[in-house]
Formats: structure tokens, sequence, C-alpha cells
């Protein structure tokens, strides 16, 4: 082979080499960038379900935070209308006979002053006893029995009315927290009625307790006068 010929053919197997490497650099950018850009997807992909979980689990317990938390309001319904009520009639006896020889029951009082039509001491008083005192304190008792019973049965109806209204609201709570504080003040107003009751009660006892203690004043003053 000619030294031309030879050189020529050199020249050419050189530049196909060099065409076939640079061919290769060409291609394999290519597939590098496109396996990067989807391990990169794939990852990515990976965070939006960790974090879409990790908001789901949030919202779970967001939503058994609120439902043990908050205030609903149901502690107030009725309460003052109860609480004033509760006020009218004291704890005791000798409370309630002094705040109706204050005028405390008002119209109540009047009302059984005129049923009783109470007559002036003075007609009952004897140089023997204490017959006027007797009747006083007598007609005092029972005027405040009355006047103190009329305000108790007030009582107890307002708390059967707040009763009534709580109950309506049962099936209306939104969660635990809410239907724990219904539950709390339907006891609360169950416990004021049964006080209010028990009030009613103990009036009742200490007015017949009068009636018996009138009687034995009556045969004590008999024994006395038929001795004299």
């Amino acid at each position: 082979m000619k030294p031309v010929t030879k050189n020529l053919a050199l020249a050419c197997l050189a530049l196909c080499m060099h065409a076939g490497a640079s061919a290769q650099l060409v291609v394999a950018a290519p597939i590098s960038d496109t396996l990067s850009t989807m391990n990169q997807a794939e990852t990515i992909a990976k965070w939006v379900e960790q974090i879409a979980e990790m908001k789901r689990q949030y919202d779970q317990l967001k939503q058994q935070y609120d439902a043990v938390t908050g205030s609903y309001g149901r502690g107030q319904i009725g309460l003052s209308d109860s609480i004033n009520a509760s006020s009218v009639v004291p704890g005791s006896w000798q409370e309630v006979v002094a705040l109706q020889s204050k005028g405390s029951y008002g119209t109540k009082q009047d009302q059984y002053e005129q049923l009783l039509k109470t007559m002036p001491q003075e007609l009952f008083q004897n140089p023997q006893g204490q017959t006027a005192t007797s009747y006083k304190l007598s007609t005092d008792s029972v005027r405040a029995a009355m006047s103190g019973g009329d305000a108790l049965y007030g009582q107890v109806q307002t708390h059967l009315n707040n009763l009534a209204k709580l109950s309506q609201q049962v099936d209306s709570t939104s969660n635990v927290k809410d239907a724990q504080d219904l539950q709390n003040r339907i006891a609360t107003e169950n416990g004021m009625l049964q006080s209010a009751m028990g009030k009613l009660g103990a009036m009742n006892l200490n007015l017949q307790a009068n009636a018996l203690n009138q009687q034995n004043q009556a045969t004590a003053e008999n024994n006395r006068f038929f001795r004299n």
C-alpha cells in the first residue's frame, strides 16, 4: 500500500472511532438525567404520601381532643331561675318564720292572712295564761308554712320546667364533652328539685308539730283553769 493511501485509511479509522465515542456520550447523558428525574419524582411522591398520612393523624387527634374539651353553655341553661327560686325559702324553719314576720313573702302572705282571718291578741289575753302569745306563735307558724309552702311549690315547678327543657336537648349534643356537660346539668337540677321537696316535707312536719303543740297548750290551759 502506498504511503498516501495508508495515511488516508488511518485518518478515516481515527475519525470513525472519535465519532463513536461522541455518540456514546450523547446517548448516556440523557439516560442518566432521566433516571435521576424518576428517582426524584418517586421520592417526592413518598413525601407527599407521608405528609398526607401525618395530616390525617393530626385531624384524628384534634377531633379526639375537641370531643373532651370546650364549653357548650349547657351548665347555664335555666340556672339563674333555679338559683333565684332556691333562695326564696331558707334552710331552717326559724328563718322561714322570721322572713314571714318581715313580710318577705309579699302577696302570698297577704293572701293567706285573709284566709286565716286572724284575730287581735287582746281577745285571747287572760290573767291566768299566755293564750295571746301562743295564738300569735301559732298563726305566725301557720302563715309561714302556707306562704313558704306556696313558694316551694313554685320552686319545684321551676326545677321541673328546667328538667323538661334539658331533657329535650339530649339528642342535640355534639360530642362526649357536650353530652357530659348536659348530664351534669341535669344532675344538678335534679339535686335542687330534691332539696326543694325535702324542704317542703320538713315544712309540713313543722306545721304538724305546731298543731300538736297547740293541742298540748290547750290541754295545759284547761288543766290550769279547772285546778283554779
